[in-house]
């Protein structure tokens, strides 16, 4: 008898002993170092927003801020006729009062073989061209200019908004703002204009050029 109470309380003493030692190993382990995990990025940085100068023969300069996070083809094909000069001798053919500032589609400056750089178009970046374009067309906002029929002939012609024209939102490329000098565009606008809205007084872009 005796020695089967030893042999109970051995059985005990080895069953505490193994309880003990399964929660020191679960102690040890939660005080363990967790391990390092790095920080994933999950989206790209935001494009960056260049700053071009309009400098006009004689009402001033403006400064135009572009948005490529709307329209990035749009915009990479402006900066790169800006930083090729294509706009300097640009002017304003048309002021539709109760809409926007339409420029020229050339200068009579550019050689015939830079000339020949605003024949490349841009397939027009516009809901109505089943394109994401979420930039409205505010007042002083840029546009992309294009045949109306043919959503992707836009070149280098831009219309700057006199207004909040939201009948044109989805039809048309928007793809920058005037940031400095609305004051100049609104001087612009106020220019006399024969009966097709062409100033009577040429309006000149002399120099157009990315700020630095």
């Amino acid at each position: 008898m005796k020695i089967i109470k030893s042999l109970f309380l051995l059985l005990i003493t080895c069953c505490i002993f193994a309880a003990c030692s399964s929660g020191n190993d679960a102690s040890d382990a939660s005080n363990q170092d967790a391990p390092v995990v790095e920080n994933v990025v999950t989206s790209a940085a935001a494009p960056e927003h260049t700053f071009v100068t309009f400098e006009t023969q004689s009402h001033g300069k403006f400064v135009v801020e572009t948005y490529p996070e709307h329209a990035p083809e749009t915009v990479r094909h402006f900066l790169e006729l800006v930083d090729g000069g294509f706009y300097n001798g640009f002017t304003i053919e048309q002021i539709r009062h109760s809409e926007a500032l339409v420029t020229s589609e050339s200068s009579p400056a550019l050689r015939s073989d830079s000339a020949a750089a605003l024949a490349t178009t841009v397939s027009g970046e516009f809901t109505k061209n089943g394109r994401s374009n979420a930039l409205k067309l505010e007042k002083y906002t840029l546009a992309l200019n294009h045949i109306p029929t043919q959503y992707d002939s836009g070149s280098a012609q831009f219309m700057i908004m006199l207004t909040s024209s939201h009948d044109f939102d989805g039809e048309y490329a928007g793809f920058g703002k005037v940031v400095q000098g609305t004051e100049v565009i609104d001087k612009i606008a106020g220019s006399e204009v024969d009966r097709k809205g062409t100033p009577v007084s040429p309006i000149v872009m002399k120099k157009v050029y990315i700020n630095e």
